[in-house]
């Protein structure tokens, strides 16, 4: 094993780098595509509901694709190998944790968005690889070079300088800024519990776990959302209860479309997302998210024809040139042999 791993040749280094940065890039174009469903999931349904019709959606699709691949797999001829695992606890544990950050992420982002505007929640997510570089030297043991530092501030800035005329210090908007704050730390979180995985399961266990745990851990969270404003009304003698206008399921077909694309969306993304993490760093990564409002911006001007100013053109060169600087660096890409 050792000498096949030591006979790995540059192209094929180079090769993995290139697939795990597209892999990247097309998550950031997946993305910029989640705010327009979510809106459109919004006016029938609670933020909580949203995220959970995502959930459940995407678990259901990767139940069928694993279904159908099984199936595919047994008409072959092939057998099915089941690889024993030794710290099956532990795994199971690190999922947890991993599902647990995932919708903490989800839930207080969506939250920090009611109580503060998108341009502090931004620049607060903007601190994200700030967190992931921090606990991967100083609890996981990763090293990184100057390089890759210097990069990560660059990209950072330039983040913050893309919605800094819109950033403002309020005492009504502190809550929001600590929940998006929150929801940063735990995206991370998440980043790096999803990289120290990858090393010992596959892409579809990982994203099928995250996707049912998400549900399970969802599913009262809603339930009380939807209960917790009700209204008895009489009905033939009998007391009912009426709840919210707010369901769990959506009502209209419009609606159902747009969860069942935003949970495509997300299963697809957090697939790319582990598949990404077994080339590049936590650190890395979530510097090149960085990219985000840069991507988003492009397809606002190709698509609606919105302006892009000579400010916004130079924060994303500002950006570009970090996430080169980091990509470029010691530190932000593993060896095949990690």
């Amino acid at each position: 094993m050792t000498k096949e791993l030591e006979l790995t040749s540059p192209s094929t280094a180079l090769r993995e780098t290139l697939l795990a940065l597209g892999a990247v890039l097309a998550i950031l174009v997946l993305i910029a595509f989640l705010p327009i469903l979510v809106k459109v999931s919004e006016s029938e349904l609670s933020p909580n509901a949203t995220i959970f019709n995502q959930r459940w959606v995407g678990a259901v699709v990767l139940l069928l694709w694993n279904g159908i691949s099984f199936l595919k797999q047994r008409w072959s001829g092939n057998a099915l190998t089941i690889k024993p695992f030794p710290d099956a606890y532990k795994l199971l544990l690190l999922l947890l944790i991993m599902a647990g950050f995932s919708v903490g992420h989800q839930l207080l982002y969506a939250w920090s968005l009611t109580e503060t505007s998108v341009a502090n929640s931004e620049v607060l997510h903007s601190l994200t690889p700030l967190f992931t570089t921090l606990v991967g030297w100083m609890f996981l043991g990763q090293v990184f070079d100057r390089k890759f530092i210097i990069g990560i501030g660059i990209s950072i800035a330039g983040s913050i300088a893309l919605v800094a005329n819109d950033f403002s210090i309020a005492i009504d908007k502190l809550q929001g800024d600590e929940l998006a704050l929150v929801s940063a730390i735990s995206f991370g979180g998440y980043v790096l519990v999803l990289e120290k995985l990858r090393v010992r399961l596959n892409i579809d266990t990982i994203t099928t776990f995250n996707s049912w745990l998400g549900t399970v851990f969802l599913l009262p969270i809603v339930l009380v959302g939807t209960f917790e404003n009700y209204e008895i009304i009489p009905f033939h003698g009998f007391q009912a209860i009426q709840v919210a206008s707010e369901g769990i399921l959506p009502h209209s077909w419009g609606v159902w479309l747009s969860v069942t694309s935003a949970g495509i969306v997300l299963v697809t993304a957090q697939s790319l997302t582990a598949y990404s993490l077994k080339r590049l760093s936590a650190g890395l990564f979530a510097t090149i998210l960085l990219l985000h409002p840069v991507i988003t911006a492009i397809l606002a001007w190709v698509i609606f024809s919105e302006t892009l100013t000579l400010f916004n053109l130079l924060t994303f060169v500002v950006i570009l040139f970090g996430v080169y600087l980091a990509t470029s660096s010691k530190g932000g890409l593993k060896t095949l042999e990690e």
